[in-house]
């Protein structure tokens, strides 16, 4: 059975919500945010959410991740082909959400629960949060021309943006999204499937 190594919050929220929308049978491991068990560093040697094992697969990279669930556990509705023609927009999206939405943020987090007092707030901080806020523009952009979500129905795409939504949230920038982000976000919160995940 797919084993998802989680902590509330972190990453690995995708690979659940993603196993949830999939009615694919998984097996959550608690993990703590800087202790990772000796399992987890066999299955993920960088010791970072979020990490699965599935038989004798160790992988640790969550868009990789999504598509190998997807793939391995699929056809779903989730991953589109590269026939359809939302594709495109399927697999920019998909990874759009980590690489330039959630990545920028990763410096923010290790500042304010690391830096030594006075240098919490600092260039680097502030161009992070600068260049997260541009990309919200990319999402707006899109939901105008896909509707309710980024590649026509919903996808893995959505889940991978809904996340970095999310962790932006966390960090305070949510003021910056416009209503129509903050509808897209308000409505992937609603799936039964998201709610699932967010209670492990």
């Amino acid at each position: 059975m797919l084993k998802i190594f989680h902590a509330p919050r972190s990453r690995s929220v995708k690979l659940v919500w993603l196993a949830e929308e999939m009615g694919l049978p998984y097996e959550i491991k608690a993990e703590t945010f800087g202790q990772p068990s000796a399992e987890f560093l066999a299955a993920n040697p960088c010791g970072a959410f979020p990490a699965i094992q599935d038989g004798a697969v160790g992988m640790g990279e969550s868009p990789a991740i999504m598509l190998y669930m997807m793939e391995r556990y699929g056809p779903t509705p989730l991953a589109l082909r590269p026939t359809n023609a939302r594709y495109p927009d399927y697999i920019q999206f998909l990874i759009f959400g980590e690489a330039s939405m959630a990545a920028f943020l990763n410096p923010i987090v290790m500042t304010q629960f690391m830096a030594p007092e006075g240098q919490k707030e600092n260039f680097t901080t502030g161009a992070a949060k600068d260049m997260f806020k541009r990309r919200l523009g990319a999402v707006e952009r899109q939901l105008e021309k896909s509707g309710d979500y980024l590649a026509g129905d919903f996808t893995a795409a959505d889940i991978s943006v809904a996340y970095a939504l999310g962790f932006g949230e966390m960090l305070g920038l949510s003021e910056a999204y416009s209503p129509k982000v903050l509808d897209y976000q308000a409505r992937l919160r609603a799936r039964p499937a998201y709610q699932a995940a967010a209670a492990k």
